[in-house]
């Protein structure tokens, strides 16, 4: 399997997670529009977690596929791209861990976690931004 189709099979996969966790939120959580709280929207904060990781979880998804069809065009090495695509693939590590934060509130085991996703995130964007410069002065 080419590197890149990973990113691809990664994106479906999480496409289809972060929909069914919308699903699920959708039919299980109600929406609170308390009169004591003056119409303001109230939501506990381990439904608001969840409801982080399906909002996480999407656009990171659209990312992967995005990465999935630039990483062959990128001036980076087999290696470099390798890297690139498996960055890609470990920023998913910030929904999963906002959605297991959501689920043991109070709990604050899984707080730290969602920023190694983040900090794959970063990465694969400056990884990204570093190919298509080399890629263009090609």
């Amino acid at each position: 399997m080419k590197f890149y189709k990973r990113n691809a099979l990664a994106a479906g996969i999480l496409f289809l997670v972060s929909a069914f966790l919308g699903m699920y939120m959708g039919m299980r959580f109600d929406l609170r529009f308390p009169e004591a709280y003056d119409g303001h929207y109230m939501i506990l904060k381990g439904e608001a977690m969840m409801r982080a990781a399906h909002t996480h979880g999407m656009p990171f998804a659209l990312y992967n596929l995005l990465l999935a069809v630039v990483i062959p065009y990128l001036g980076f090495t087999d290696k470099i791209k390798n890297y690139v695509s498996w960055s890609g693939i470990l920023m998913i590590i910030m929904p999963i861990a906002l959605f297991i934060r959501g689920i043991v509130y109070p709990a604050t085991t899984f707080d730290l976690v969602g920023f190694i996703g983040a900090f794959f995130f970063i990465v694969t964007s400056l990884l990204l931004v570093i190919g298509v410069i080399k890629a263009t002065n090609e």
